[in-house]
């Protein structure tokens, strides 16, 4: 049983979407993109992760909630990007890593 009638809000599915590439592609700090699959990244998104404008990382056996499929990966993922960026240290007192109902998540404090 539905409890939200999705197709009501159809008119506005690419809407949501417009710009967005470019936004993402428009900030001037380090980047990080998780995907659950890489074959529906868009020609200027792929275009600028081949030119090293963004790192990507591809989660295997999830859907499109990647951070509920698979906390500890995503936790993963994150921890080393803020890692190897250096920022790990900034914020290392503001995060934490916990299991919550099983599932290892990353929780600012």
């Amino acid at each position: 049983m539905w409890r939200t009638d999705l197709l009501a809000s159809k008119e506005f599915w690419t809407e949501w979407f417009t710009g967005l590439t470019n936004c993402f592609l428009d900030l001037r700090i380090p980047k990080q993109l998780l995907l659950a699959g890489n074959d529906r990244m868009d020609k200027d998104l792929t275009i600028a992760h081949m030119q090293g404008k963004f790192k990507m990382v591809v989660v295997d056996n999830v859907g499109h909630v990647i951070q509920e499929d698979r906390p500890e990966a995503v936790a993963q993922v994150f921890m080393s990007f803020l890692e190897k960026f250096h920022i790990q240290a900034e914020y290392k007192k503001q995060m934490v890593i916990t299991t919550i109902s099983g599932k290892t998540v990353v929780i600012n404090q």
